[in-house]
């Protein structure tokens, strides 16, 4: 039906236009999206090493039939990890998850993003409360720390770019004080840069204009 409209003036073309918007917008997927509703989708424990960000396979994740992964400490260093990228994925633009802690004493590095040459990482306290809470971290230059191994510092904009576009593991801390910790996680997402809508209204109407023409 909407393509019956587009030719018949100004008015019905712009409709038309917000209607191929509006859907485009609608059908723009995730990068990255894990929920948990039937298994651990890949996702595995792992050592996690704070002063080199290295994050050590340590067998499957356990799922939890409510529809997460969950833990008691299983580590040194307690991290849940994604399965093994292959980077690509320079143009996310934000990381959400929700979790849950019966424990609290940080704050700890909370969230890593790791390449084969560096990291980016956040610091976090989390409530102890055992209830789920939502996270959401932008990909905003200064937000993040960034790591080789060797220099800790604030991340950069081309920190981010590059551990993004050579992503490996997407790793979040199951391990929240020196005794006993039990946490939960769920709803793991990597959400792309929003498209420029004005750039492909523009295009849309050039084109438009083009046929009118001819």
């Amino acid at each position: 039906m909407a393509g019956l409209i587009c030719y018949n003036g100004r008015m019905r073309w712009m409709t038309c236009l917000g209607v191929v918007l509006c859907g485009f917008s609608m059908a723009h997927a995730d990068l990255l999206s894990y929920h948990f509703d039937t298994d651990n989708e890949g996702w595995r424990r792992a050592d996690f090493n704070p002063s080199t960000l290295v994050l050590t396979d340590m067998g499957a994740a356990t799922w939890n039939a409510g529809g997460y992964i969950d833990a008691p400490d299983f580590s040194n260093w307690s991290f849940h990890v994604s399965p093994i990228l292959s980077g690509g994925f320079a143009s996310a633009s934000s990381l959400s998850f929700d979790y849950s802690s019966d424990f609290s004493d940080g704050p700890y590095p909370f969230v890593v993003m790791a390449s084969t040459t560096g990291a980016i990482y956040q610091t976090t306290s989390v409530p102890a409360d055992g209830a789920f809470h939502h996270y959401s971290y932008d990909f905003t230059p200064g937000t993040w720390l960034y790591s080789n191994g060797v220099d800790f510092r604030a991340a950069t904009s081309a920190d981010i770019s590059s551990v993004l576009g050579g992503l490996v593991r997407i790793g979040i801390n199951a391990d929240q004080e020196s005794g006993p910790d039990y946490t939960r996680l769920d709803n793991v997402v990597l959400v792309p840069e929003p498209i420029s809508l004005l750039g492909l209204g523009f295009g849309l109407m050039v084109l438009a204009a083009r046929r009118r023409k001819a």
